[in-house]
């Protein structure tokens, strides 16, 4: 009973430590950037005056206000969301084929979303319908990647990934000949600007899309955290338990391929979110199904945050492709993934 209890005490402190790292992460995002705003002054105002005493006087400028609610606040909620998005869509992902290499990135999925919402940009779509758009693309790769890898008893992990490079390969090569066939500068440099990944110029109507996405993806996710628990035990076992495997495929793979969608409509190709943290999730985390999915948000929400952070702070005047960040930390951590993980026969 006190290892329990123990046991219990030690993971919601682990939880409160990463919910303290969001909080901070957070605050140094909205205060950091070619203007730097103290902490009480960003509080004051983003609190409507209530952290500096019930008043603002002296405290804030109506430029100052601006750039904390129209751009800072906007942007860093938008990176936090696309972070938990990304990183629950690649724990669902690493559920299904039972194997933590998968990701959306790897798997295809990222890639038919954002091909996509090329076509969606060339062609004039609204930004609503965007997560729309990206979800058919990804639904489409998901299924022609889960075709390729199919084999008796199964999904074959290694064809999994194989199929998905492949099929990224293809679909970024379709994304170069839509920009290289664009009439239109503007579009054509929205979609190489889109492909880098990045945030700048969302702001609070690209997150009210996303965010509804988002939280239905993971308010389903821990709904299903039990089914998602038994069917870690193998088809089979789970079947024989009375869970509709079938069924709970389909929910689940539809679900990782929304937020996904969703996600790559609001920030562009960003990889390895969906691999780093649900690894980090089951690191820090005993197996319990539910933690390690509010975790898996968390650690997704820093690291993008952190990763945006870095992207408009440390360019000299430029904005860094926040794809390209995340890569350098992603493609590490993936060879070290392989380096540890038993290889599978094709």
């Amino acid at each position: 009973m006190t290892s329990a209890a123990g046991s219990r005490t030690n993971i919601t402190l682990r939880l409160a430590l990463l919910a303290g790292a969001l909080l901070a992460g957070f605050m140094t995002s909205v205060c950091i950037g070619d203007v730097c705003i103290e902490p009480v002054k960003a509080l004051t105002v983003l609190t409507g005056g209530f952290a500096a005493g019930g008043t603002n006087a002296g405290v804030s400028t109506p430029g100052l206000s601006d750039i904390l609610t129209q751009i800072r606040l906007p942007r860093t909620l938008i990176a936090t969301t696309v972070g938990a998005a990304l990183a629950v869509s690649g724990y669902i992902l690493q559920a299904l084929s039972r194997n933590p290499l998968a990701d959306p990135y790897l798997t295809g999925v990222s890639s038919g979303a954002g091909l996509a919402v090329a076509i969606a940009i060339m062609i004039g779509v609204d930004f609503n319908f965007m997560p729309a758009s990206a979800f058919a693309g990804g639904l489409l790769a998901a299924l022609l990647v889960a075709q390729m890898a199919r084999r008796a008893g199964g999904l074959s992990v290694t064809r999994l990934i194989l199929a998905g490079v492949a099929l990224s390969a293809v679909c970024g090569s379709l994304i170069t000949l839509i920009i290289t066939q664009s009439g239109s500068a503007p579009q054509a440099q929205g979609i190489i600007f889109w492909l880098a990944g990045g945030i700048a110029g969302r702001g609070w109507s690209d997150l009210t899309t996303l965010s509804l996405y988002t939280a239905g993806g993971i308010i389903a996710t821990l709904f299903l955290s039990k089914q998602i628990r038994v069917l870690s035990l193998g088809d089979e076992t789970a079947q024989a338990l009375g869970v509709d495997v079938s069924r709970l495929q389909w929910l689940l793979l539809a679900t990782a391929v929304l937020m996904c969608g969703a996600a790559v409509a609001a920030s562009g190709l960003v990889a390895f979110v969906g691999l780093i943290a649900p690894n980090l999730a089951r690191m820090l985390f005993v197996r319990d199904e539910r933690v390690e999915i509010i975790a898996t948000a968390l650690i997704g929400a820093v690291l993008v945050m952190l990763s945006d952070l870095a992207a408009r702070t440390l360019g000299q005047g430029q904005e860094l492709p926040l794809g390209t960040l995340l890569s350098l930390v992603g493609g590490p951590f993936f060879l070290y993934l392989i380096s540890t993980t038993k290889g599978e026969e094709v």
